[in-house]
C-alpha cells in the first residue's frame, strides 16, 4: 500500500523552513565575506609614523600615529571599505596642520595588519588603538574625537557605547550592515554592527556627514542616527550632489572643525 503524500500546504512550508534554515547558515558563516573588502595595502611598512599595536587576540594592528600639539585634541580614525590607512594621508595632513594628533588604524586583514576581517576583530582592533591613546600615550578622554567612515561606522560607534571621547562623528554611516541593501535585518541572524540600536542609548556629542546622492548607503541612514541619539549636542551635515565615494576633504574637514570648536567651548 502507497504512502498517502504530505498535504501541498506541508510540502510548501517544510519547503520554505529549508530555504530559510539554509540562508540562516549562509547569513552567520558568509557575512563577513561579504561585508569586508581589503585591498592590497596603499602603503609600505616603512612609511614614516608607521606603529604596530596588538589586540587582545594578538593581532597586529598596522596604524599612522603623529601626536598632537600641547592643547590640541586627537582624531581616532576609522577607515572605509575597500581601503586602508594609505589612502586618507591627505587627510590627516590636514589635521596635522591644525596642530591635532591622529592615530588611524587598520582593520584585520587591512592593509599590512594581521588576522582577519570581522565585526569582533575591527572591535579589538579600535579598542588596541584606543588603549594605545589613553594608557600608552596618556591622552585623556575628554581630548580624543572618534571619528568613523562607512564601514568604519561599526566600531566607532562600538567604542563610544563602552567608552567616553569628547565627540563621535559619522562619515556616510549606516545602520547595521544587513539594513545597507535588503531586508535581512529583520528576518536573518547575523547581522553585523547594529550601530541604530547602540546608539539609541548613547548621549556622547554627535555629528553626522553624509552626502545627499549616496546609493552606496543612503543619506537615510545617516539621518535615522542622527535622530535617535539622545545627545543634547548633535549635528546632521547634508553634503548636496555628493554620493559615498565622493566626498571632498572640505565637505569633511570643514564641519569637523566646527563640532570640535564648539566642544571645546562647551569644556571651558
Amino acid at each position: 500500500m502507497e504512502k498517502q503524500s504530505r498535504p501541498f500546504w506541508f510540502r510548501l512550508i517544510r519547503g520554505i523552513l529549508i530555504i530559510y534554515a539554509g540562508l540562516c547558515v549562509f547569513s552567520c558563516t558568509m557575512a563577513d565575506k561579504l561585508i569586508f573588502m581589503p585591498q592590497r595595502p596603499g602603503y609600505t611598512l616603512k612609511a614614516p609614523a608607521l606603529i604596530k599595536i596588538q589586540t587582545s587576540k594578538d593581532e597586529t594592528v598596522t596604524a599612522f600615529y603623529y601626536p598632537p600639539k600641547p592643547g590640541k585634541p586627537t582624531i581616532l580614525y576609522s577607515h572605509g571599505n575597500a581601503e586602508d590607512i594609505g589612502n586618507s594621508t591627505g587627510l590627516y595632513q590636514d589635521w596635522r596642520n591644525s596642530g591635532w594628533g591622529v592615530l588611524a588604524y587598520d582593520y584585520p586583514g587591512y592593509g599590512h595588519a594581521t588576522g582577519s576581517p570581522t565585526e569582533a576583530s575591527c572591535e579589538r582592533a579600535i579598542e588596541a588603538s584606543w588603549n594605545f591613546l589613553t594608557v600608552e600615550k596618556s591622552l585623556l578622554p575628554s581630548d580624543i574625537i572618534v571619528v568613523g567612515r562607512s564601514v568604519g561606522s561599526g566600531p566607532s560607534v562600538w567604542l563610544v557605547d563602552n567608552h567616553r571621547p569628547a565627540g563621535l562623528v559619522l562619515i556616510s554611516p549606516f545602520t547595521s550592515t544587513f539594513a545597507v541593501r535588503s531586508p535581512a535585518q529583520y528576518i536573518l541572524p547575523g547581522n553585523r554592527f547594529p550601530n541604530l540600536k547602540r546608539i539609541r542609548t548613547n548621549d556622547t556629542p554627535l555629528l553626522v556627514i553624509h552626502g545627499e546622492d549616496d546609493y552606496v548607503i543612503p543619506a537615510s541612514h545617516g539621518r535615522t542616527l542622527h535622530q535617535a541619539s539622545p545627545a543634547t549636542m548633535k549635528r546632521f551635515v547634508s553634503v548636496p550632489n555628493t554620493g559615498h565615494n565622493d566626498l571632498r576633504a572640505m565637505d569633511i574637514l570643514f564641519p569637523i572643525s566646527e563640532f570640535v570648536g564648539e566642544l571645546r567651548r562647551n569644556q571651558n
